[in-house]
């Protein structure tokens, strides 16, 4: 049997990450079936374990790769340094989450982070996608904060306003992404320095 090339494997993991997206938005990760999820992709069933061993699994890989696109857009805000650092992640965050297509994903991250809540192995995947916070920290740090505002803590107030839309725009879709980051940016132009 000829091997499939990698980006075959890659394009038919996608299709699989894809039609269960589509599932968990209507029916919620816990309403979805793996059946469902082979319906809407398309493919046998036996391909599609091929790739992943059941839904959790599929759950699992969808956290996995929103955290890498996050860790490589702060990796990249900061290799470029300066001052506007986080200024250049918040913006590339929010062009990203405001695509229609990002934003439907985002509403199912909501499932993702209630399971968690209860799941200890997709808690560890949802934890692991925290660990971005300690560049940001130390980005932070080297901006000179004023006083009284520590780095790592303000890292995370930065992660709450950021999980704040998310969850805000999962119950109310036409909540303007740009106006949100308008008023986040202005409000760091009051913390951090230029």
């Amino acid at each position: 049997m000829p091997r499939i090339s990698e980006e075959r494997r890659n394009a038919q993991r996608q299709r699989i990450l894809d039609a269960a997206m589509t599932c968990f938005e209507k029916a919620g990760p816990d309403g979805a079936s793996m059946q469902d999820i082979v319906a809407e992709s398309g493919m046998s069933a036996g391909a599609l374990y091929r790739y992943f061993d059941g839904k959790e699994a599929i759950i699992e890989a969808v956290a996995a790769d929103r955290h890498d696109h996050e860790r490589a857009l702060v990796a990249a805000a900061i290799a470029d340094g300066g001052p506007d650092a986080l200024r250049r992640f918040l913006n590339a965050y929010f062009d990203w989450v405001a695509d229609p297509e990002e934003a439907r994903r985002r509403r199912v991250t909501v499932h993702v982070w209630a399971r968690a809540q209860h799941d200890e192995r997709l808690r560890r995947i949802v934890t692991e996608g925290l660990a971005p916070l300690d560049d940001v920290g130390r980005a932070l740090a080297a901006t000179g904060l004023p006083d009284g505002v520590e780095p790592d803590m303000f890292a995370r107030v930065l992660l709450a306003l950021i999980q704040g839309f998310l969850l805000q725009r999962s119950w109310e879709p036409d909540l303007d992404p740009q106006r949100y980051r308008d008023t986040v940016t202005s409000l760091l132009d009051r913390v951090l320095p230029r």
